[in-house]
């Protein structure tokens, strides 16, 4: 081989290495493209060279940025054949956190036209990523400032947990002294369930031996009115013994529930909390609630749009079922009804989902804090439950008049001491 025709070999070779070199690393491309100009406030930080997606697929690519009127504008190559209607959007998104930036196309419709190449557009300026990790930073702590004793929010969470504290307090020694003598209740209850179970089990042996003249006690008896006074008697024994077994069951089966209920509405600023005690007896499907509504001191200054009524009695009585709960009586202060259903009861997941209505004050005409209210109270709101003693929910209160956003936190459990003391004071009364 000549040489002349070695070298001209090994400059075709070169010649097409360069040309593989500058399309891979050097960006070029052979695709053909036009150009579209997408006007910003703030590009945050898109790379020259970053991808534009359309529906989640690579259509082109930014070839330059350049600063225009005090905008910064955008120019993409858009692969020849793609058609962006003029109502599409166009926003700098990331892959993640930490990802890299591209240009996000979200496609228009069809009626509005497709766009022309060089056409200048308005791209949607959202907040990046930085700029929204910083502020979000800053809300978390004014959160905690506040709740560290530096805000009124804070100050009325300190003092309100303070408030539950002294209540669970002064609960726990109520119980600790009455704890003997529930305890030995309770167990003076199981002795007389099994001696009553034993006596009517004797009971019913008595009554076959007098039907079928069997055993001592049967041979004896021969006198047939004897017979049957013997029966009379031993028959009205066996109904008391088991009125009684019934009402020791039915008394050991009280469910009391503690519940705490906290509000806090971010526009006027207000917190306020609910604690009541439910007692569900043993028929399955009715329960009473008593406690009190918006505990606060009714000395302390009100705010220009506190209209909370302090300490408001809450006392109802209802009826529930898997999906619904519906109450009624004195609701906050006011006659009125409540329903709360879980349509999902029978989902999982979806079951710890609960609505709530409250419609109660309906012939309320009076003023508050100087501004008159005539109009119902009705107040809703959406519960999710984390377990059995926890939930959290997002409410509007008095919607008809302030119609004040608020967030909930609930506190319920089961006292079971407390449930033994309704149980003795239930036996007591009878």
């Amino acid at each position: 081989m000549k040489p002349e025709t070695k070298l001209g070999i090994f400059t075709v070779l070169g010649i097409v290495i360069f040309g593989f070199s500058l399309y891979f690393l050097g960006g070029l491309s052979v695709t053909r493209s036009y150009e579209i100009n997408v006007a910003f406030e703030d590009v945050s930080g898109l790379p020259v060279k970053a991808p534009v997606k359309l529906s989640g697929v690579e259509v082109g690519r930014v070839r330059h940025i350049r600063i225009e009127k005090g905008q910064a504008v955008v120019v993409a190559d858009i692969h020849e054949g793609v058609e962006i209607f003029r109502d599409a959007r166009f926003s700098v998104v990331m892959t993640g956190i930490i990802g890299t930036k591209y240009l996000k196309v979200e496609q228009g419709t069809p009626a509005a036209g497709v766009l022309k190449p060089g056409a200048l557009v308005r791209g949607a300026d959202e907040m990046p990523m930085d700029v929204m990790i910083t502020k979000t930073m800053s809300s978390i702590k004014e959160f905690v400032d506040s709740v560290n004793n530096q805000g009124q929010f804070g100050e009325k969470l300190n003092q309100t947990m303070h408030e539950v504290r002294q209540l669970s307090a002064n609960l726990n020694q109520l119980v600790a002294q009455m704890r003997p003598y529930l305890s030995r209740s309770v167990q003076n209850l199981d002795v007389a369930s099994a001696k009553l179970n034993d006596l009517m089990a004797k009971a019913d042996s008595l009554m076959n031996s007098l039907e079928q003249g069997e055993g001592v006690i049967g041979s004896l008896i021969k006198d047939p009115q004897m017979k049957e006074d013997v029966k009379d008697s031993v028959k009205d024994l066996k109904e008391t013994m088991g009125e009684v077994k019934t009402f020791v069951g039915k008394m050991s089966r009280f469910r009391v529930y503690w519940d705490y209920d906290f509000f806090y509405m971010p526009g006027p600023a207000l917190a306020t909390s609910d604690l009541a005690l439910e007692i569900y007896p043993s028929s399955g499907y009715t329960f009473y609630r008593a406690g009190i509504a918006n505990i606060g001191n009714e000395d302390d200054r009100l705010d220009a749009k506190d209209y909370l009524e302090k300490n408001q009695f809450d006392v109802r009585f209802g009826l529930y079922n898997k999906w619904a709960t519906i109450s009624a009586g004195l609701i906050r202060g006011a006659g009125g009804v409540a329903l709360e259903l879980k349509p999902f009861y029978d989902k999982e997941f979806l079951e710890r989902f609960t609505f709530t209505g409250e419609f109660s004050d309906w012939g309320r005409d009076r003023v508050i804090n100087g501004r008159l209210f005539n109009k119902p109270n009705l107040t809703y709101g959406v519960d999710f439950r984390f377990n059995r003693y926890f939930s959290v929910g997002a409410w509007a209160r008095d919607v008809l008049e302030t119609n004040d956003f608020a967030v909930k936190a609930n506190i319920s459990f089961n006292d079971q001491d407390i449930s033994s003391f309704f149980g003795l004071a239930a036996m007591a009364g009878s």
